[in-house]
């Protein structure tokens, strides 16, 4: 076994990021992994680049990574794939969550992080057996289906690959040159565990990070490969506020400064010298899970914020410069239709410069 294909399929819909070429950097991470051991290792990206079916055709196996709203499409290719004998795996937190249900499509499911299992996977696979030794793995056998102990967590991130960019179809030569921002992330796993989430399931709730210098050796090749913006890709970007300080400290005295972007919670609307030093760093927006107006949503979602906390937020970020984009959760069971409506008037009320309403 030599050529290895992995795929992230385009989700169905418009969403936030359709408009600039962001991949999940789930199936870049393994790849490099497998490259550094040997293998010839190709990403599909559809959101960067359309899908050569011939070439996928002619791997020796198959990898797809999806979430909920690129399940169907996913489905569909393991389908078309499996059926020219190639084996197909497939991770991603969908299935992470889902593992009965892909295998209904695909030979092997990889549940959480894969990050430190993928090469004895892929020896497995080689091998034709020690299946049942690849923590995380679901899969077939003589009829029945077992599913191997999750992998622990990642412990020490600093020995994760920086993501090889070139391994994905069209960026060959370019590689993020070709992207209008960036993907780095300093980060996996956030304290807080919101009932709707499923950061905690595939990531954990303990918040680990890599050490400042390394993530400062990616925002420094960011910089000398044009790259003008970053979306920092961690789960919770200020759950470890004196750790995040740190690293704003050091590009600002590093002048390592990019526009950037992450996902954060309220509350650091309550750290004026944390806001501070996201300013002076180069913060341009913030991703905010502000998930609901309506008190009691908020308390069955143990988000752990009040209506209260996601006005003063809103007002103080305002205040600092700098923009907004929330996202709200709509179906809980204490929703009505008129929390719909309520949300729509409050948004526009409060001048969120984007919105986005998940279900």
């Amino acid at each position: 076994m030599k050529k290895i294909i992995f795929i992230e399929p385009n989700p169905p819909d418009f969403h936030i990021y359709s408009k600039m070429s962001l991949p999940r950097l789930g199936t870049v991470l393994l790849s490099t992994v497998l490259k550094q051991h040997g293998y010839d290792v190709k990403s599909y990206v559809e959101s960067v680049g359309e899908l050569d079916l011939k070439d996928v055709l002619t791997a020796d196996a198959v990898g797809i990574s999806t979430i909920t709203s690129t399940s169907k499409r996913a489905y569909e290719m393991a389908k078309l794939i499996r059926m020219a004998g190639i084996p197909v795996f497939i991770g991603g937190p969908h299935v992470t969550y889902m593992p009965d249900e892909a295998l209904e499509y695909v030979d092997y499911v990889m549940k959480g992080e894969a990050d430190e299992v993928i090469v004895d996977f892929i020896h497995a696979l080689e091998a034709g057996k020690g299946f049942e030794k690849v923590p995380g793995l679901s899969y077939r056998k003589d009829g029945r289906v077992f599913h191997n102990k999750v992998s622990p967590f990642v412990k020490d991130m600093d020995k994760l690959t920086c993501p090889d960019f070139t391994l994905i179809s069209g960026l060959e030569k370019e590689g993020s040159r070709k992207f209008s921002i960036t993907p780095i992330m300093t980060s996996r796993g956030c304290p807080y565990d919101c009932s709707f989430c499923s950061v905690t399931g595939m990531f954990g709730q303990k918040y680990r990070f890599r050490r400042k210098e390394n993530v400062m050796k990616e925002l420094r090749n960011n910089h000398d490969l044009g790259g003008k913006w970053v979306f920092f890709y961690d789960d919770n970007f200020c759950a470890h506020k004196k750790r995040t300080k740190e690293l704003l400290h050091t590009m600002i005295e590093g002048k390592l400064t990019p526009k950037w972007t992450a996902q954060v919670r309220t509350d650091v609307a309550k750290d004026q010298e944390l806001l501070d030093l996201m300013k002076k760093s180069g913060c341009h927006t913030v991703y905010i899970g502000l998930e609901s107006i309506n008190p009691q949503t908020l308390k069955a979602y143990n988000k752990k914020q009040s209506v209260e906390d996601i006005r003063d937020c809103i007002k103080t970020l305002h205040k600092n410069r700098i923009r907004i984009h929330g996202m709200f959760v709509f179906g809980s069971d204490m929703d009505t239709t008129d929390t719909i409506a309520e949300t729509v008037r409050f948004a526009k009320k409060n001048n969120l410069e984007s919105v986005q309403f998940l279900t």
